[in-house]
């Protein structure tokens, strides 16, 4: 490879560089034959190996370094791509690894290396076939000097995981040495005349090469032989395949009392059958030799027989649990039961599965341990009290607290973690507060205050030491640590603590805890505390799959430490919702449309889904060796249950509850923590978040879920079958390109997952044109239902939304999903790929990708080289985005001099895979070459990706418009129009069969009044039928009112008023929806504004606020729309600013440039319509 100086190192005497082989055979070649094939071979670089030149740093390889060993990349820009590992200061070896894993298809293999330096003993090579040692030799930094290596061939019968790593031990005081291009070659097909001698060769491979079974199963064996590259089916005279059992393999003893079975025993039978007898391991060589005996090719079959299994499944009508194999039996299943101290002090009641009740801790603690928990986890602040002793909530939970558990625990035969946070309220990755007395502290003054606090409340809270075994120091400190952010005084402060609880009891384990496993925390944080020498025992980690990635990615960072740092791990916080209703009258975390549709959340939110995914998150845990599994607050229920009653009770209950949050502590928080905490509690205090996420129904009574800390050590089973969630399915295509609907759907039965067919009912539907629409599907059940909603039911309803976006003007596909990087530039380093195939893509295999690791706030722009050229018109420029918290992006376009035709607002990013829409409309008077560019705005340590680039145009020169419902507005400075995907979002969910614009109507006079006697409309278009009626309402249900009014409050700072109403226009039978126009819409005003106060109109769509452009005119409150639903009038102090939305979110229009039109209705309002755009039909 052709570049200035790029070379990267691995110092090591002694490495050991292999590539393990998932079920794979592979067969070496005879020596004289594997020369003949290299002289004709052709061999051509897979690129399967990636950034094996190191030109992106470290990118997509895992790296492990002791500590004492230094590594780093030589030099940058041009010269970038050095990577060097030196042993510094020691006399002991020391253990490095570099890896990664890639997937390859079945072919022909070899693997390529550059070394130079102290490289003598340093081996590559492919598994156990084929190894080629390195040479040392004098450091030359001069690459044409380099040594160039390369392994004999492998082959692969079948696609294969093949890790890639180099490892071994680092000698005392080594020199050093670096290598360079590690590269993967396959051999091409070769289409010359096989006859040729140097063409001549067999190879071997079997279908199966590591198989488990039970005892007494049948293992079929198949051989696949290839002469000259081309499979045989039978074989010449002279050329004999033997079958036969092998006692020894490997320096292991193998078992042969089973039975072979084989058609003949001529030699030349490709298959044959094991079956096995006994427990233990079988190895079953087929070997292929010529007519002298020569050995052509040789596999050995590892057959790994176990005594079957006992069904020790528990009968029940409740919940289906897999049983997890080979469970320990120490493992931890474990409950945070914080809050449940003033559950019961404000009223809660408990019941067992016999509905006796439970009303105080010691018994509520009993009740778990019959249910197999055998380990409790309590939270201490070090003072949760505002200057006149009323308590912050979320618990109240102080060392007098934790000693009561405690208590409980010890009568109960529990064992206790304690989490201190440190901080005299909620810490989390985003906020470590000092405690209040600790303000004003070094670093050094912190760690002696941590160290005597931790040691003196443990002394408090279990003097009999008896009870308390494992303590965190610290609570998700990922980012930070009582107020300190560098990693050295993070980990000093570790230390600290660490020693008051030595020095409390030698035998109590210290707990560090992170968040984060999908970002690679754990890994990152066991090299930072094994490199700052922390004396700590467990890692452990936050594990929510809504946010924190895949179960295989969990495990993986698990198993890191264990066997990278011989420290134990586990799961100390996790929970998983049951329903999406709220019963408290304060909003959920997890609730419709918010933090409901992760992609990791693959259980529906149900008793038996909530059980599904602690099995197998206990599973999982397990299988990676670690500790157990804690279940984040599971009787965090509510105070007063708010569901079915009537407006007038739910609202007092929700009163009451306010009433117990504030004066028992029972809410997540009370207002009194606005004194420490006046950013967050002070705003946004209330009850319970997790109330749908407890093991507790609202009554108290224990649901079933809690029985699966016991059932996963024998397995449940039900004998009636019930449906617990039917997929619903999404489709977006391009407007004149065939639409294909799924033809299966998953329907999630209570014991199992089954793709059952769908048939879709698209009568009258006509996709040709841009637009959202649902289509209604019926699914028929393969099984028979005897229990739930769908009791003795045959079929089940679905629905499909399909998105029909206009046409992308970006015309390679590669392009728009960022799939190759030589179309893209970056003006600045924190965009360290701009076609990264690790990181979180919208979809595709690839994205942009960037990471601000400086300490200032940094911007870059990423520029798509090819410019697009664009008749004269109107259009739309956006992409898909995520990152971290605060972080920023906008879209903007240029022309061919480099002037900005026009920049979108920047939008606020929300967290990891919560993807926004930044995007760009503008308006060209000719035909013009425009450069699009992904603009970015990162805070430091901040991240995040890129993807999914969409062009498209909304009006023509020659059109009133595109036919994709824009407005045909000349104003350039109107807000941006929405991406299809958010404008659907408003016209999904009404049980439409399909989208459809009205037809239009022919323009006339204005239509003189829509029957309200309070509103007017006037029409200049002919959109609106002559029979159009308005109606608006008042909502007074409280609990809605309330759930609103959190959502508002949960968005917008300076929140003084919410009025909620409905807003409807029916025509007939037909409720008007979606219109084909905006409408002005002219109202009295709903609130008398003081100095330093203003109106924001909001159309309410479910959690998320959609703005409407808003003003005063003579009076009146005057704004557009073209959605008629839940609206909410909002009066705000101006003087306040926005807060950012929460993760799953929308923001508001102060800080987002998506499209926001809204409208609000009141009744008793004066109401006039000027009639503007398309409209949608919904049945009533």
């Amino acid at each position: 490879m052709s570049r200035k100086r790029k070379m990267a190192s691995i110092t090591s005497a002694g490495l050991v560089f292999a590539m393990l082989l998932s079920q794979s055979a592979v067969a070496d070649l005879g020596t004289e034959q594997v020369k003949a094939a290299e002289e004709a071979a052709k061999w051509v670089d897979t690129e399967y190996v990636v950034n094996g030149d190191f030109e992106s740093g470290a990118d997509n390889w895992d790296i492990s370094i002791p500590k004492d060993t230094e590594n780093w990349l030589y030099g940058s820009g041009e010269e970038k791509g050095y990577y060097c590992i030196w042993e510094n200061k020691t006399e002991e070896e020391k253990d490095v690894s570099i890896s990664q894993t890639v997937k390859l298809p079945a072919g022909t293999y070899k693997l390529g290396i550059k070394s130079t330096g102290a490289a003598g003993g340093l081996k590559l090579s492919a598994g156990e076939y084929v190894s080629t040692d390195l040479k040392a030799s004098e450091w030359a930094d001069d690459q044409s000097k380099w040594e160039s290596i390369e392994t004999g061939e492998f082959t692969l019968d079948k696609e294969s995981d093949v890790k890639v790593f180099v490892s071994g031990k680092l000698t005392a005081w080594n020199k050093g040495s670096a290598i360079d291009d590690i590269v993967l070659y396959e051999k091409e097909a070769d289409d010359t005349d096989s006859s040729e001698e140097n063409q001549k060769g067999y190879t071997i491979s079997v279908n199966q090469t590591d198989v488990a079974v039970e005892n007494g199963d049948t293992v079929n064996l198949e051989a696949k032989i290839t002469y000259d590259g081309k499979e045989i089916s039978e074989l010449p005279e002279g050329v004999n395949l033997w079958w036969w059992v092998d006692k020894w393999n490997d320096h292991i003893d193998g078992l042969d009392d089973g039975t072979l079975e084989i058609n003949d025993n001529s030699g030349k039978t490709l298959k044959a059958a094991y079956t096995t007898k006994s427990a233990g391991k079988y190895y079953v060589v087929a070997q292929l030799e010529d007519a002298d005996k020569k050995v052509l090719g040789y596999v050995c079959t590892t057959i790994t027989s176990k005594a079957p299994e006992i069904d020790t499944s528990v009968d029940n009508d409740d919940i289906v649990v897999a049983k997890v194999k080979d469970l320990s039996s120490d493992f931890i299943m474990g409950m945070d039961i914080s809050s449940v101290i003033t559950e019961l002090d404000s009223g809660v009641i408990y019941k067992d599965y016999n509905g006796k009740v439970i009303d105080n801790v010691t018994d509520f603690c009993k009740f778990l341990a019959e249910n197999d928990i055998n380990h409790i986890r309590v939270r201490v602040w070090n003072n949760p009290y505002d200057s006149n002793g009323n308590g912050y909530g979320g618990g109240n939970n102080d060392v007098a607290a934790a000693k009561k558990i405690a208590d409980a625990c010890r009568s109960a035969g529990i064992k206790m973690l304690v989490d201190f946070h440190c901080s005299d309220f909620w810490t989390d990755p985003s906020k470590q507060m000092v405690p209040k007395a600790w303000k004003g502290y070094t670093v050094d003054e912190k760690a002696a205050a941590v160290e005597e606090f931790i040691n003196e409340s443990l002394n408090t809270i279990d003097a009999s030491k008896d009870v308390v075994d494992m303590v965190q120091v610290g609570n998700e400190t990922t980012g930070g640590f009582i107020g300190e952010t560098k990693t050295d005084a993070m980990c000093k402060l570790f230390s600290a603590g660490s020693k008051g609880v030595k020095d409390y009891n030698s035998d109590v384990k210290v707990v560090i805890h992170v968040e984060s496993p999908q970002k690679n925390t754990l890994t990152k944080w066991s090299d930072n505390l094994e490199n700052y020498n922390v004396n700590y025992d467990i890692l452990g980690t936050s594990y929510y799959p809504y946010w924190h990635g895949t179960l295989s990615n969990l495990k993986k960072e698990l198993s890191y430490v264990q066997t990278r740092h011989n420290k134990d791990a586990m799961v100390v916080e996790t929970s998983y919702a049951y329903t999406l209703d709220d019963s408290d009258g304060h909003g959920n975390t997890v609730r419709e449309g918010n933090n409901d549709d992760s992609a990791d959340a693959t259980e529906p939110f149900t008793v038996q889904g909530q059980a599904t995914f602690i099995r197998n998150l206990i599973n999982a845990v397990n299988e990676a060796g670690g500790l157990g599994v804690y279940y984040w607050e599971p009787a965090w229920i509510t105070v007063g249950d708010t569901t079915g009653l009537s407006e007038e009770a739910a609202a007092a209950r929700y009163e009451a509850n306010k009433k117990l949050w504030e004066e028992k502590g029972s809410g997540w928080a009370a207002s009194y923590g606005g004194e420490y905490d006046p950013n967050d509690a002070g705003k946004w205090y209330g009850g319970s978040a997790v109330d749908n996420q407890a093991m507790f129904y609202p009554d108290g009574t224990a649901t079933a879920g809690l029985k699966v800390w016991k059932y996963v050590k024998t397995g449940a089973k039900v004998t009636k079958i019930g449906v617990e969630d039917i997929e619903t399915a999404n489709v977006t295509s391009e407007a004149g390109k065939e639409i294909e609907l799924p033809k299966t759907i998953n329907v999630t039965y209570n014991t199992e997952k089954v793709e059952e067919n769908v048939v879709w009912n698209t009568d009258g539907i006509d996709f040709s044109k841009a637009g959202t629409y649902t289509v209604e599907g019926t699914v028929k059940f393969s099984r028979k239902i005897e229990r739930g909603a769908y009791k003795d039911k045959t079929i089940g309803t679905t629905k499909c939304t399909v998105v029909i976006k206009q046409k992308n003007l970006i015309t390679d596909a590669d392009d728009a999903g960022f799939e190759k990087a030589d179309n893209f530039t970056a003006n600045n380093k924190i965009v360290d790929s701009v076609s990264s195939t690790k990181d979180d893509k919208k979809s595709g295999a690839a994205c942009a990708h960037w990471y601000n690791a400086g300490t200032d706030v940094a911007e870059a722009e990423i520029t798509y080289k090819n410019a697009i050229t664009l008749a004269s018109g109107e259009y739309i420029f956006e992409y898909a985005g995520q990152g971290a918290d605060g972080d920023q992006l906008y879209a903007k376009a240029v022309d061919s001099k480099g002037n900005v035709i026009a920049k979108g607002d920047n939008v606020t990013l929300a967290g990891w895979k919560n993807w926004k829409t930044p995007s760009v409309s503008f308006k060209l008077d000719k035909e013009t070459e425009v450069t699009l560019v992904v603009g970015i705005v990162s805070a430091k340590g901040g991240w995040g990706t890129a993807d999914d680039l969409y062009l498209y145009q909304t009006k023509s020169a020659d059109k009133s418009d595109a036919d994709n419902g824009n407005t045909g507005d000349d104003d350039n400075n109107k807000p941006n129009p929405p991406s299809a995907d958010d404008e659907n979002k408003d016209n999904t969910g009404n049980g439409d069969t399909a989208t459809q614009p009205a037809k239009a109507l022919t323009p006339g006079a204005v239509v003189a009044s829509i029957s309200d006697t309070k509103t007017t409309v006037k029409d200049t278009k002919g959109i609106l039928p002559d029979t159009v009626k308005f109606e608006s309402k008042k909502v007074t249900d409280e609990k809605k009112v309330a759930k609103v009014a959190d959502v508002v409050k949960d968005k917008i700072v300076g929140v003084k008023d919410v009025l909620i109403y409905e807003l409807n226009l029916t025509d007939g039978a037909t409720q008007l929806h979606q219109l084909a126009d905006k409408v002005q819409v002219t109202m009295d005003m709903p609130f008398a504004l003081a100095d330093n106060e203003a109106i924001k109109v909001f159309r309410v769509d479910s959690d998320k606020l959609i703005a409407c452009t808003s003003r005063v005119a003579d009076g009146k409150l005057v704004f557009e729309t073209d959605h008629f639903s839940t609206f909410a009038f909002v009066k705000v102090n101006t003087n306040a600013g926005t807060k950012a939305a929460a993760a799953g979110a929308a923001k508001t229009s102060d800080d987002s440039n998506m499209y926001m039109w809204l409208v609000i209705a009141m009744a008793g309002l004066g109401v006039s319509i000027a009639a503007l755009m398309n409209r949608k039909k919904e049945q009533a």
